[in-house]
């Protein structure tokens, strides 16, 4: 520098002092210069030297040269409005848009072509403008190296992809072909298919996962078959049960005749309460041996299952009543033997009832209910087989409709009574009647009592029954006993009426009301009515005898125990079942038995009536042997009040008369 101007920038001078050499770019005369300071030590500081190295076109040239950098090296100094070339070649495009330093970035230069510039800002003198080296380098003249290269890569690449191909194929074949067909035959499982897949040939974990789903398989398969088995079969006998014989039928129909045979175990609770469970279930499945052996030889049999705890099924394909009829006496035949175990015997008799497809239902729940209802019927009979008798289902649907019509039926005033009379022989009159009540339904016509007595114990309704039948009855007996007629009125009392304690003291009240003797009424009771709670049943006809109102024993003769309860009742009449009178002048056997029963009421202080005569010989018979009174068609019908009252007018006059 000339002496005569300042050095630029004393803080060099510091940093010379200091670190014994300092060095920076500075711009002199618009000129980029490296500006150097050296310190001179003697071995104090006595001066500085400063040299000035100009970077030129030159120095920058000899600079990449030296270095081995591509493309172009330039410098540029700030200026307020940009950036300015000192030195080098900057394209004008790169000069405007220069990205920040260490930043390498793409730029358009003004020739058109992609460029790649890096900047680095150079050390400068304090409170100079910035300088910045940049770096220019066509992006062209950087991939020009790569061209051979791109060459040799296409062909890598091609026999890569086919590496990969075939690699990607033999996965395939080995991985996921397998795991497909696994897949496959999972989905097939869960459908329902439990066939065994094959298995794969792998000894690796697909080969062992193949094993591992052949065994689920075969385990499912088995498992369900256990679980479809129990579901379909009696756990005791190990028949098909009733859901399966009722598979069974439905499979059978519409082609052909079928019988449907249902076998009861007549003794079976019993037996199974006596002697325990356990022989109760063996007794069950020496039950089903005998069912299955009486059908061995039987082409027509279709299937033989247990539908109930002690019932069997046996269907009959193409099988007619006939065939049916004689089929259940073979079963019926194969149960005569005892059931032996040890020492024990047990008779173990069954009743058999046979519904016809189609003749008696065309469902499987149709006929095997009414097979039970013709089973229920044969445990009453005495050939111990029956067939389905639609007039006495108790569970027809008519029937049942009923229900809801019988205590309508009261308040509208459909039911009406009528009077069988009662021809006292010892005097020769008509001194009493029973009362028998009939159902004029306004859509059925008449119903008669068997459909509907039954039914109205069953609802509860026969007590709304017998009250109005007490009241119409008296009340019949009040005006005939006004108009001269001194006749008695016989109602009967079922098994609920004779449950009722306050029945007594209804009966008591209305007497009271209509101001009628105590003896102008009779009670009519069954055994069977006094055998369903003895204790209650006594202790209401105890209530009524002690208020002056005769009792009296109807159908006897035919009851579960004819003696057992005949001393501790209260009855003052019994009444001879019409089963041993409609015979009597033919069946000496039955003479003897209406003879003796007349002895023995009248030994015990009871009078005897006898129901059902029909002929003038059964009622000579019945005078000779000194029964007190008869009743039946001979005698007369049942009839109106009114025809009642006429008819008992003009009955014989009496042939004796005794105080009443």
């Amino acid at each position: 520098a000339e002496p005569s101007r300042p050095f630029p920038d004393t803080a060099q001078l510091d940093i010379a002092a200091t670190e014994e050499r300092a060095g920076s770019v500075a711009g002199l005369d618009g000129k980029p210069v490296w500006l150097v300071v050296v310190p001179v030590l003697a071995p104090d500081l006595i001066a500085f030297v400063a040299a000035a190295l100009p970077l030129d076109d030159a120095e920058l040239t000899k600079l990449r040269e030296a270095t081995g950098i591509p493309g172009r090296i330039g410098i540029a100094g700030q200026i307020p409005r940009g950036w300015s070339v000192l030195a080098g070649t900057i394209d004008d495009a790169v000069l405007s848009q220069l990205p920040e330093p260490g930043v390498t970035a793409a730029i358009g230069s003004a020739a058109g072509e992609e460029t790649i510039v890096v900047t680095h800002t150079l050390k400068t003198l304090s409170n100079a403008p910035a300088i910045r080296a940049v770096l220019d380098y066509p992006l062209s003249e950087a991939l020009r190296r790569y061209e051979r290269l791109s060459y040799v890569l296409l062909p890598v690449l091609i026999v890569g992809l086919l590496a990969t191909l075939a690699g990607v194929t033999v996965i395939s074949r080995g991985v996921a072909r397998p795991i497909e067909t696994l897949a496959r035959q999972t989905a097939r499982i869960a459908l329902g298919d439990y066939t065994p897949p094959a298995p794969i040939q792998r000894t690796d974990e697909l080969g062992q996962l193949s094993v591992a789903l052949r065994a689920m398989t075969r385990a499912i398969s088995e498992r369900e078959a256990s679980i479809r088995h129990q579901a379909t079969h009696d756990p005791v006998t190990l028949l098909p049960n009733r859901g399966a014989i009722a598979a069974a039928i439905e499979a059978s129909t519409p082609p052909g005749p079928l019988a449907v045979l249902v076998v009861g175990l007549i003794r079976w609770a019993d037996i199974a309460s006596t002697v325990g469970r356990d022989m109760g279930d063996r007794l069950l499945c020496d039950s089903a041996a005998r069912l299955l052996a009486s059908g061995q030889n039987d082409s027509a049999t279709a299937a033989t299952g247990g539908i109930g705890e002690s019932t069997f099924a046996v269907l009959l394909a193409g099988t007619g009543i006939v065939a049916a009829m004689a089929a259940a006496a073979r079963i019926a035949e194969a149960f005569d033997p005892p059931y032996r175990e040890g020492d024990l015997a047990i008779d173990n008799p069954v009743a058999i009832g046979i519904a016809m497809l189609p003749d008696h239902g065309t469902g499987a729940a149709q006929l095997l209910r009414r097979a039970e209802v013709a089973l229920a019927a044969a445990a009453a009979s005495e050939t111990r087989i029956a067939v389905y008798r639609p007039e006495t289902d108790p569970h027809r649907p008519e029937r049942l409709s009923l229900m809801s019509d019988l205590r309508a039926g009261l308040t509208r005033g459909e039911f009406r009574l009528v009077y069988q009379p009662k021809l006292d022989l010892r005097l020769g009159r008509i001194d009493g009647a029973e009362a028998l009540v009939r159902w004029d339904h306004p859509t059925r016509g008449r119903v008669f009592p068997d459909d509907f007595i039954t039914l109205a114990e069953e609802t509860g309704n026969i007590q709304h029954l017998t009250r109005w039948a007490l009241r119409t009855g008296l009340t019949e007996a009040k005006g005939w006993r006004d108009r001269g007629l001194l006749a008695r009125v016989a109602i009967n009392l079922s098994v609920r009426d004779l449950s009722d304690p306050t029945l007594p003291a209804r009966v008591a009240t209305l007497q009271r009301e209509l101001k009628l003797p105590m003896r102008s009424i009779i009670l009519e009771i069954t055994e069977s009515a006094i055998m369903g709670e003895p204790e209650a049943a006594i202790a209401v006809l105890r209530e009524l005898d002690r208020q002056g109102i005769d009792l009296a024993i109807d159908d006897f003769g035919v009851g579960q125990s004819s003696l057992a309860y005949l001393r501790r009742l209260p009855v003052r009449e019994i009444k001879l079942d019409k089963t041993f009178i409609l015979n009597l002048q033919h069946n000496p056997d039955d003479r003897t038995i209406v003879r003796s029963v007349i002895e023995l009421g009248h030994s015990l202080g009871y009078l005897v009536t006898a129901e059902g005569v029909e002929n003038a010989d059964s009622l000579r018979i019945l005078e000779s042997y000194g029964c007190d009174h008869a009743q039946g068609y001979y005698i007369g019908r049942p009839m109106e009040p009114k025809e009642f009252e006429s008819f008992a007018h003009a009955w014989p006059k009496p042939r004796s008369r005794t105080p009443e």
